[in-house]
């Protein structure tokens, strides 16, 4: 009888469960309290598949499918869909664009100055908060698996590095100047440009004087 019960018990657990996926799918992988709880699913089911491992939850109120199929930078990804209104940017924008050897463990995310910090569960990020001017300049937008992705162009991305040398060192500005200097669509007066917005530009003309 007990074997019984647990075995109708599991069948209506992965019927639930079957349920909470489409609800992921029909958004993509990644679903809303309210867009679960809209579908006739209870909360406490939520926290169950939580629990279990089924889900990840990236913010309050926002989850993504566990066994959904992890990609190159799913990291961006993630935070695009829990921070729609920030821009990829520093170290991060920089491996990116293949522009260092270093390989972030934690995800460099710009904010607009006077922003609320979020409260973010998964991935590991690092917010940077720039001012209007900076923070608007360079914001290019990629695609990554059907999704948009805000980041910053390489140009602006250097002038960046440069900005926050003490923090992320000197060489690490520039190997980025180094590797894009030697790609073959560089364009020095874009580079010059954004220097000149992050308030870089004399530091940079000296670096590509040596360089060049």
């Amino acid at each position: 009888m007990h074997t019984l019960l647990s075995r109708v018990i599991d069948i209506i657990m992965n019927k639930i469960d079957e349920k909470i996926k489409k609800v992921f799918k029909k958004h993509h992988g990644f679903a809303r309290t309210g867009d679960i709880l809209a579908a006739g699913i209870h909360s406490r089911d939520i926290k169950r598949i939580r629990d279990a491992g089924k889900i990840t939850r990236l913010k309050k109120g926002l989850y993504r499918l566990s066994e959904i199929p992890l990609i190159s930078n799913q990291g961006f990804v993630d935070l695009s869909r829990a921070i729609p209104d920030g821009v990829i940017c520093l170290l991060s924008a920089l491996s990116y664009y293949e522009l260092t050897t270093f390989n972030p463990s934690i995800i460099s995310m710009a904010l607009c100055r006077g922003r609320r910090r979020p409260k973010i569960e998964h991935p590991p990020v690092e917010f940077y908060y720039f001012s209007r001017k900076q923070f608007e300049a360079g914001i290019d937008k990629i695609m990554i698996k059907g999704h948009n992705i805000k980041i910053y162009c390489p140009e602006k991305t250097i002038c960046d590095c440069f900005r926050y040398r003490s923090k992320l060192g000197i060489d690490i500005a520039k190997q980025g100047l180094t590797e894009y200097l030697k790609r073959k669509d560089r364009n020095l007066e874009i580079l010059l440009k954004y220097a000149q917005i992050c308030r870089v530009r004399a530091l940079m003309e000296t670096w590509m004087n040596a360089m060049i």
